[in-house]
């Protein structure tokens, strides 16, 4: 670790702070899209952990932990090596957008995904911030041995972390394969329980892979990088809580306790709900509006419901009762956020909750996502 480290214009030395930007791509009009990096780097030896903000431009609580993360006082005791980068997506900030101008679909779901990728001439090519994150993919996993991705969920909702499910190919390596996945599944889980909020379990494995989760950020880099990560959902959305941000960054130098990269006991974390019920549980957005109307919520974040229970009113926009209420929830569970005011059209997601979670965490990928890979593999132009 005593060595000179760069990435783009970031050049850190033992003991320092350096900022620098990494260049993305170039606009049609000629000006560069460039990411802003931190690098933190200890006197000592150690591991590098990464750690990424804002791919969704209206998520702004990320920035202020790490801003209040990387400070002189941690890097007097810090062992290794941090690597942020306050915005994975600028110009969504720029434009205050989830989705910004630049690409047709979630910028967290750009990340490359364990397969070959076919090429097609009748396609366009992959979009410049899609190919700037292939880039990007390529240093992490040169340097990282954990990435943390900082995210907000709802307005109000509670802070939790997402566990991604830990796959692996059914190839004639399947048990070597599901021997490394169990190794890495349990690494992520020591990670994790170190992080100390909420966790919630992502999809099953069929959704996970249709909802191209596995192209997530820490998807991607837990999946095809073979890298401890994982999601955290810090709620609040452009009104960041001081109280969360507090809470997510003494939750970070807890990881970075566990990592072996600060000396102490892990720090308490104070001032927001956590919520173990002592078995695994998994997000859902079950309870969707029947009819279009307007919904009153019944609930808050961090409540527990059981099956039956009433958790909220339905109203037409007079004001009188819909077919179906009180809408009452299917299982039992709690409440992580509710959806954005009170207006809702027919099938959308009232409120966004964790419920009991028997699937596996650790799987081999659907057949039908390798049929490509088995394709590829039959073509004289298949390349490894």
């Amino acid at each position: 670790m005593s060595e000179v480290f760069k990435l783009a214009t970031a050049v850190s030395r033992p003991g320092s702070i350096s900022y620098g930007q990494w260049d993305a791509f170039t606009h049609s009009t000629g000006h560069v899209e460039f990411l802003p990096v931190i690098i933190a780097q200890g006197k000592e030896s150690g591991p590098c952990i990464w750690l990424t903000a804002a791919i969704h431009g209206v998520e702004h609580t990320g920035p202020w932990v790490i801003h209040e993360l990387l400070t002189q006082d941690l890097l007097a005791e810090l062992r290794g090596r941090i690597i942020a980068i306050p915005s994975l997506c600028p110009v969504g900030v720029r434009v205050n957008e989830y989705v910004p101008y630049i690409v047709e679909k979630n910028p967290n779901r750009l990340w490359p995904e364990d397969k070959p990728k076919k090429t097609d001439p009748e396609k366009r090519s992959p979009f410049p911030l899609e190919a700037a994150y292939e880039r990007l993919f390529d240093q992490i996993i040169d340097s990282a041995d954990y990435l943390i991705d900082l995210h907000n969920a709802s307005i109000g909702s509670i802070p939790f972390t997402f566990r991604d499910r830990v796959l692996y190919h059914p190839d004639n390596n399947q048990q070597h394969n599901k021997a490394h996945a169990q190794e890495l599944a349990y690494r992520l889980d020591e990670m994790l329980a170190a992080f100390g909020l909420t966790i919630i379990n992502e999809l099953p494995i069929d959704k996970y892979i249709d909802n191209d989760l596995h192209r997530s950020t820490s998807g991607s880099i837990l999946l095809k990088g073979r890298i401890p990560a994982f999601t955290v959902e810090l709620g609040g959305g452009q009104m960041p809580d001081r109280a969360i941000v507090t809470a997510a960054v003494a939750a970070t130098r807890n990881v970075l306790r566990w990592a072996g990269m600060l000396d102490g006991e892990p720090e308490p974390i104070s001032g927001i709900t956590i919520i173990d019920l002592g078995y695994p549980v998994r997000t859902t957005t079950r309870l969707r509006m029947p009819h279009p109307g307007i919904a009153i919520h019944l609930k808050e974040p961090g409540d527990m419901v059981v099956e039956g229970e009433p958790v909220a009113e339905l109203r037409d926009i007079w004001g009188r009762p819909l077919p179906g209420s009180p809408l009452v929830s299917d299982q039992d569970g709690f409440i992580l956020g509710r959806s954005h005011g009170i207006f809702f059209d027919q099938g959308e997601a009232i409120y966004h909750m964790a419920m009991r979670d028997d699937q596996p965490l650790i799987g081999p990928y659907p057949e039908d996502f390798l049929k490509d890979q088995k394709a590829d593999a039959l073509s004289p132009n298949h390349h490894t």
